[in-house]
């Protein structure tokens, strides 16, 4: 029997009616959202059959609106969400484009408006605010806890994100925020370096940042998630410069190279900054790029929405493209996500389910699939982030938002770690994992495994 539940990041309802299903992905937001057992059960009696109704409806607004039946998916955007002519017209509008939009009310009665798609699971909305007298990660967990739990009919989705980050972050929020506050892990596979930022607004703080980029000078650059800047640190965490955006559209990822270069990719646009001076190189406006990687060479890739990636110069001018990755494999994968390369030029790529994180040739082959489980039942779940150590360690990292899971680049599951809130990954030159874990940057040592 179908379910209706409320995506946890835009509020949009949802139907699920597949019984196996572990990861949806919201049409509306683009977040996918990690499924529990208990998503699956049937509604409590007695509750109203509204979410699924408006789940159905929504499917047929977004149909119409994209095939130009724009009147009649207007009129049915407001009798079943009873909102005015100009709610309802801007949101069918954003559906006949394909923008994504968030739900603002969490009754059954909401309205939408357009808004860019989160990136990665349980993304907190920009417009969440969270109490300075809180520690930031459980100050998350409160908020979202009274602005989603409220009205909704015992959402189990978001209830089991609540615990787990409840659980996951009960370390973080105890160690100090300071430039030492570091943190060795039970199996002795990751040592916590220090960490900086911290929440705020202003130079060096952060409220949202979920990317982070190393530059050939070992500088750090990292960025909130519709911030107005980029900022810059050396490699101790002291905050250097800050430069200056012209607008708030979502950052999806910040990239560096050795050559002198911080790229900044937008959902539509690729903008290259000198990584010095922060003067702009160059915009190009009209991408359709979804991620965006430098290898240890110096090489630029871009993943399209179309599962191809494309071999970009310093200056973003297209050297090469591979075919769409996808087709050529046997066996179920979504659309890719994330991308990383090493040295060589291989090609890591998860897809949007998170069961599969693949490894292509420098021309886009299939090689092998990795277990992004670790040999675990089940998937590792959406990874915000991929990246590789060329500095002589073989590996390949992949966060979830709670857990980094590290891997040889022959596909060997090695270990994994609890690193809440991590949504950006790189390594640096001598083989340190840095990580974007909002509001911080955090440094790690990985040690070597022991058998």
């Amino acid at each position: 029997m179908p379910r209706s539940l409320k995506c946890p990041t835009c509020n949009a309802p949802l139907e699920i009616s597949d019984a196996d299903q572990q990861i949806d992905v919201c049409e509306f937001c683009g977040n996918s959202i990690l499924l529990s057992p208990n998503d699956h059960r049937d509604e409590p009696d007695g509750l109203p059959g509204g979410l699924l109704e408006q789940a159905r409806n929504l499917q047929k607004i977004k149909q119409m609106a994209q095939s130009g039946n724009m009147i009649e998916a207007i009129k049915l955007f407001r009798s079943t969400f009873g909102v005015g002519l100009k709610e309802a017209k801007d949101a069918v509008e954003g559906l006949a484009s394909r923008r994504p939009v968030v739900f603002t009310q969490v009754s059954t009665q909401s309205y939408v408006q357009p808004v860019q798609p989160a990136y990665g699971m349980y993304a907190a909305p920009p417009s969440v605010r969270r109490r300075s007298t809180f520690s930031p990660m459980i100050a998350i967990v409160t908020v979202l806890a009274v602005v989603v739990g409220i009205g909704i009919f015992g959402v189990s989705t978001f209830v089991s994100v609540i615990s787990r980050t409840v659980k996951n972050t009960a370390n973080v929020a105890n160690r100090g925020t300071g430039s030492n506050g570091g943190s060795n892990e039970p199996n002795g596979l990751a040592t916590e370096i220090f960490r900086f930022g911290g929440e705020g607004i202003g130079a060096g703080k952060f409220k949202d940042n979920r990317t982070v980029a190393i530059d050939g000078d070992g500088n750090v650059f990292s960025a909130d998630y519709t911030g107005k800047a980029i900022q810059k640190f050396d490699s101790d965490g002291k905050f250097l410069t800050q430069w200056d955006l012209t607008d708030n559209m979502p950052i999806l990822k910040v990239a560096a190279d050795k050559k002198g270069h911080v790229y900044l990719l937008r959902s539509s646009s690729l903008t290259i900054f000198d990584s010095a001076t922060g003067k702009i190189i160059r915009t190009i406006p009209g991408t359709n790029y979804r991620h965006l990687t430098t290898s240890a060479n110096g090489s630029l890739y871009a993943l399209t929405y179309s599962n191809t990636v494309l071999k970009l110069d310093e200056n973003g001018k297209v050297l090469s493209k591979t075919g769409n990755l996808i087709e050529q494999i046997n066996f179920e994968v979504r659309d890719l996500q994330k991308i990383a390369a090493d040295g060589s030029g291989n090609l890591y790529a998860a897809d949007s389910s998170g069961r599969s994180l693949l490894k292509f040739s420098p021309d886009g082959k299939f090689l092998f699939r990795f277990d992004s489980g670790g040999g675990k039942a089940g998937s590792a779940g959406f990874f915000g982030d991929i990246a590789i150590d060329n500095a002589g360690k073989g590996r390949v990292y992949a966060a979830n938002g709670f857990t980094v899971f590290v891997y040889d680049v022959e596909g060997s599951f090695i270990g994994s770690f609890t690193a809440p809130q991590t949504f950006g990954l790189t390594v640096d030159d001598k083989g340190a994992l840095w990580t974007a874990s909002r509001p911080f940057i955090v440094k790690y040592e990985i040690g070597k495994i022991e058998k």
